[in-house]
């Protein structure tokens, strides 16, 4: 309905062509919306009646001093049913003397049972004197507020006994949240449900965080206008999810999907990737529990599983060409890329021996990768890394047009980190040559499979975690320069899963970090997955979470539940809400949207989708 003006429904009109009429005298009717609205309004004791609609306003009246993400939504989805949330900040003087108040009533309160040995009331009145101090210091500090919260509810039916059945429903489902008849108030109800309007005198005061559950933060209704059909929220209609969708409605084409064991992580996973291709996105995984082999049969992408002693295909060194923003020019990051080395080679140190680098031997390590790539020639112009004049094989043979030049190698690297002095850098590093048994990356790029639609680097056959955590910190940054750098006309996605295991190092976080900051300039979504929240709780964590606009939180262990209602400031029983999930079903948040969503498989999915423990993935390298 449209804005329905007081003045109008108190004196309404009898049709629409006296409203017509009254315009070709020259009257004026204050909102323009008055054409549309209804011919009738009655006012009744305990309802209204729209022309033929019964309908009947409640309100709130009693609610728990805490509440969880969608209060409301077991009620907002039954048809007819409208929920009506006015939040009015108060100022900070003003909810100051309010809790100060509260406080001084309940400390004397707790004097008293004190004093008459009331064990039955000591312990919930500490407990919420504890919870005002506690609030008062929040809230001093900027921390929190204070917020008057209206609550009304209303409902339409066909008749005034389904009106009666209904109200019943709704009472009975709400339970400890009372909501009572507007008695004599069905017309002052009806229009506080019009917006701009706040002319009934019923309010609770809540906190910032049962505020944020009482918004219509958690939406039955939420979708996208194109993108792949994500699966259905609780009504029933259809979820549709675009990442690439832009602005207003996304900030980012970043997500960052969270569920426990059997939550459905990897079923929503596989769905997402299939139904991304068909759309045309082009789709690198890093793959650390070999999950994805039917995926890539069904699809007819590239596979690529590691194994201790497979040659070499991938190397750390390899680059290429960025665009400046601002001129749109093209150059090679040298400075950028001996960064990323140093991340790397700092965590993997740090990992294997549990020391850390020093200041001195860090700048050495940055400044080795320099000096590498200047001894080939390699530097800021785009065009260095190629050979030129064509290349001339083993057997003679000239190759035309460009080619890649050799890049430096981590056997390179080593060497000359020993002519500048580091030696100790050196020798730790002696494990990932080709002699040291991690020699996996030490030697030149092979391949150009990346091309591929679909390519999954499966590193599950890496027998420990630090091996597995290496080589997806080395895919990670190989993919980024040779696939996300590569056509930014080309919607791309980089999935990482199980991603808590790169956040366990602050360099490799940063790297993951760093990653999402740069990607979206490449018109590429980095998807990052984990079964595990707790890992996302540092500060760097907390910076990819802002970075990652969408988010998919899946039915997870209490304390990773716990965690995310810390990071973003919930309710404690949000807890019990997240582990009450179904599988596939979670909290969807797009940016300033979120709803209750479940991932649906389609029938000629199942076969790849489902999770196989007994796959055999055919090896590479």
């Amino acid at each position: 309905m449209g804005v329905i003006n007081i003045k109008f429904i108190k004196s309404w009109f009898k049709s629409n062509q006296e409203k017509k009429q009254i315009i070709k005298q020259g009257q004026v009717i204050s909102e323009l919306s008055q054409l549309f609205s209804p011919d009738r309004i009655d006012e009744y004791e305990d309802h209204i009646r729209i022309d033929d609609m019964y309908c009947r306003v409640l309100v709130i009246e009693t609610m728990p001093e805490f509440i969880c993400f969608g209060w409301f939504d077991e009620i907002t989805t039954i048809a007819g049913v409208t929920v009506s949330v006015v939040l009015q900040p108060y100022s900070k003087k003003e909810a100051n003397d309010k809790i100060a108040r509260e406080q001084v009533a309940i400390g004397a309160d707790l004097r008293l049972a004190v004093k008459h040995g009331d064990t039955t009331r000591i312990g919930a009145l500490e407990a919420k004197y504890a919870f005002y101090y506690n609030f008062l210091t929040d809230l001093q500090l900027g921390r929190n507020n204070l917020i008057a919260a209206t609550i009304t509810i209303f409902i339409t039916a066909s008749s005034y006994q389904e009106l009666l059945y209904k109200c019943a429903f709704i009472k009975d489902k709400l339970g400890v949240t009372k909501a009572v008849t507007m008695y004599h108030r069905q017309l002052d109800g009806f229009l506080h449900m019009m917006p701009f309007i706040n002319n009934i005198n019923e309010y609770h005061d809540v906190d910032v965080a049962n505020a944020a559950c009482l918004s219509p933060l958690i939406s039955s209704d939420f979708t996208h206008p194109s993108g792949i059909w994500f699966g259905v929220n609780q009504s029933g209609s259809p979820v549709f999810l675009d990442l690439f969708i832009g602005a207003p409605r996304l900030f980012g084409p970043h997500m960052f999907i969270c569920g426990g064991t059997r939550s459905g992580k990897s079923y929503t996973l596989k769905g997402t990737t299939a139904r991304s291709i068909a759309h045309g996105i082009y789709v690198v995984i890093i793959d650390p529990e070999g999950e994805y082999k039917k995926i890539v049969q069904a699809l007819g992408g590239v596979i690529i599983r590691f194994k201790p002693n497979m040659e070499c295909m991938f190397n750390i060194f390899d680059i290429e060409p960025e665009e400046d923003e601002e001129t749109g020019k093209k150059y090679l990051d040298i400075a950028g890329k001996a960064e990323d080395v140093c991340h790397l080679i700092t965590s993997l140190i740090e990992s294997q021996t549990g020391e850390k680098i020093s200041a001195e031997e860090r700048a050495l390590a940055a400044k080795a990768v320099r000096e590498e790539y200047l001894s080939r020639g390699i530097n800021e112009d785009p065009e260095s890394i190629y050979q030129p004049g064509g290349k001339t094989t083993e057997d003679g043979a000239v190759h035309i047009g460009k080619t890649y030049k050799e890049m430096p190698t981590i056997s390179s690297f080593i060497e000359r980190l020993k002519t500048m002095g580091a030696e100790k850098l050196a020798i730790m590093l002696y494990p990932f040559t080709r002699d040291g048994g991690m020699g996996y990356f030490d030697g030149q790029s092979i391949g150009k499979f990346y091309d591929n639609q679909l390519v999954v680097f499966d590193v599950s056959g890496l027998k420990t975690e630090f091996q597995r955590m290496y080589a997806m910190f080395v895919m990670t940054s190989w993919a980024w320069e040779k696939f996300v750098k590569k056509d930014r006309s080309k919607r791309k996605r980089l999935l990482v899963d199980e991603a808590w295991l790169m956040m366990r190092h602050a360099d490799t976080a940063k790297f993951l970090s760093d990653l999402a900051r740069r990607g979206a300039k490449y018109n590429t979504s980095l998807m990052l997955a984990s079964q595990s929240f707790r890992e996302f709780t540092s500060e760097e964590g907390k910076v990819i979470l802002a970075q990652c606009n969408t988010k998919f939180f899946l039915k997870m262990h209490p304390n990773d539940a716990k965690s995310l209602t810390e990071i973003f400031h919930l309710p404690a029983e949000t807890i019990k809400r997240i582990e009450s999930f179904r599988q596939g079903e979670g909290i969807l948040q797009a940016n300033m949207e979120s709803a209750i969503v479940r991932f649906r498989g389609l029938p000629f999915e199942e076969n790849f989708l489902r999770s196989d423990p007994e796959a055999v993935i055919t090896t590479a390298g």
